[in-house]
């Protein structure tokens, strides 16, 4: 019966989610561009070109806002891969898009990437040029569907058991420092871009279900 169980909501999933599912498409695409399709130098030249570091948001920002959350970062681990892509847009997204809707889900989604790399990135500039960060990181690799998805994990704290909404909120923050690295006080930009992706979509969300009744269920 488990299976049975697990058979139907496999089939059911485009149906229930169809902008998550199409996502998660584009994502396996990207995935698939950069790993198997494309050799190791057109790989690494598309990275630089869809990166949002600080050259590139001087030149050419509207581009690498729109393309950089295309693709999964590549050099993620299997059990970052599994929370960020089957967790953070396969669950998150999903639990999201299923109670706000998809234009909505995506708002908040594509807001938060933006917010969140505008402020990474003006600080990534401030802190090279103060050189405080490396040099090298003014037009480096800074590309990926991180930012975005935090945001999401946070804006459906309302939705998981009151229980758990604190350890799951701070679980969401605290996930970027499990790589972080520092610069005296200061983390590197990443971080920062995370931990401001979080904010937005945890004000989001309690923003967008505020009317949410106390017996809303987890995602999932």
């Amino acid at each position: 019966m488990a299976i049975d169980s697990a058979v139907r909501a496999t089939r059911a999933y485009p149906r229930r989610n169809p902008m998550t599912f199409a996502y998660l498409l584009v994502i396996l695409a990207g995935l698939l561009l950069l790993t198997k399709v494309l050799t190791g130098p057109a790989a690494d030249h598309l990275k630089i070109t869809i990166s949002t570091n600080p050259h590139n948001m001087a030149h050419a920002p509207l581009a690498v806002l729109l393309a950089s959350p295309l693709f999964a970062a590549t050099d993620s681990g299997l059990l970052s891969h599994l929370l960020i892509i089957a967790g953070g847009v396969g669950v998150c997204m999903a639990a999201l898009e299923r109670r706000v809707g998809a234009a909505r889900t995506a708002a908040v989604f594509l807001l938060a990437n933006t917010i969140a790399t505008a402020v990474a990135t003006s600080v990534a500039a401030a802190a090279i040029h103060s050189g405080r960060y490396p040099a090298k990181w003014w037009d480096g690799y800074d590309y990926g569907i991180s930012y975005g998805v935090l945001a999401i994990a946070a804006a459906v704290t309302p939705l998981v058991p009151k229980a758990v909404r604190v350890p799951w909120a701070a679980g969401v923050f605290a996930y970027p420092f499990v790589s972080a690295q520092w610069f005296g006080l200061l983390p590197n930009f990443a971080t920062i871009g995370h931990e401001t992706a979080a904010a937005f979509g945890l004000g989001a969300g309690y923003f967008l279900l505020r009317t949410t009744s106390p017996s809303a269920t987890p995602p999932g």
